[in-house]
């Protein structure tokens, strides 16, 4: 599912900027899902693109959830399971141009993409999930809705969250991405069937 999200965010970023700017995009060098610094510490970026796409951390969204989830099992009895996950992620964009006003105008170009495209959904962007190679059976993998928010950094943030990465700073900017939820739909073996609903049960 994360994959899925930030592969997705990467594509329709590369589409935006090669309509609006094709004179300093091309399609297939624009941006890349990659980590800064490969563990042999080399960078982990392409030189020929523009953005580098980093997950920058996970946080667990705090939802109410004292009620177990219910489906129906096969002999039409209901199974509990436990909540689902959800998740909000912290995606770095980087412009690593060695030209700096060049990265100040890719930064900006970002930050101009969400400022158009706050939310994604399935309604609007049937796309969404074209990487699923088997949504029947990886339901976990696939994303229903994207919200994209600038997420500010004070100086001290800032220097900490390079220092982690192993990198000098670039121009860049954070986006909060909210929200993704994994829930799985098999429970387990041991699971004891629901005979008897109570009228405050979540089914």
């Amino acid at each position: 599912m994360v994959r899925t999200a930030l592969e997705f965010i990467q594509e329709e970023l590369d589409a935006f900027l090669a309509e609006r700017d094709p004179d300093n995009y091309s399609a297939g060098n624009i941006s890349e899902v990659v980590s800064l610094i490969r563990p042999d510490g080399s960078p982990g970026f392409n030189d020929t693109n523009h953005i580098a796409i980093v997950l920058a951390g996970i946080e667990e969204e705090q939802i109410d959830s004292k009620y177990l989830r219910h489906r129906p099992a096969e002999n039409n009895q209901f199974v509990e399971l436990q909540p689902p996950v959800s998740l909000n992620l912290y995606v770095l964009f980087v412009a690593h141009k060695p030209f700096y006003l060049s990265a100040l105008r890719d930064v900006s170009n970002v930050i101009g993409f969400f400022q158009e495209n706050p939310v994604f959904d399935q309604a609007h962007y049937p796309n969404l999930n074209t990487r699923v190679t088997d949504p029947l059976n990886k339901s976990w993998q696939l994303v229903d809705r994207l919200t994209m928010r600038l997420h500010n950094l004070t100086f001290e943030q800032q220097n900490n969250l390079w220092a982690s990465l192993g990198t000098k700073q670039m121009p860049s900017v954070v986006y909060k991405m909210r929200l993704l939820t994994i829930f799985s739909t098999r429970s387990k073996q041991n699971a004891v069937p629901i005979t008897t609903i109570s009228g405050d049960s979540h089914v």
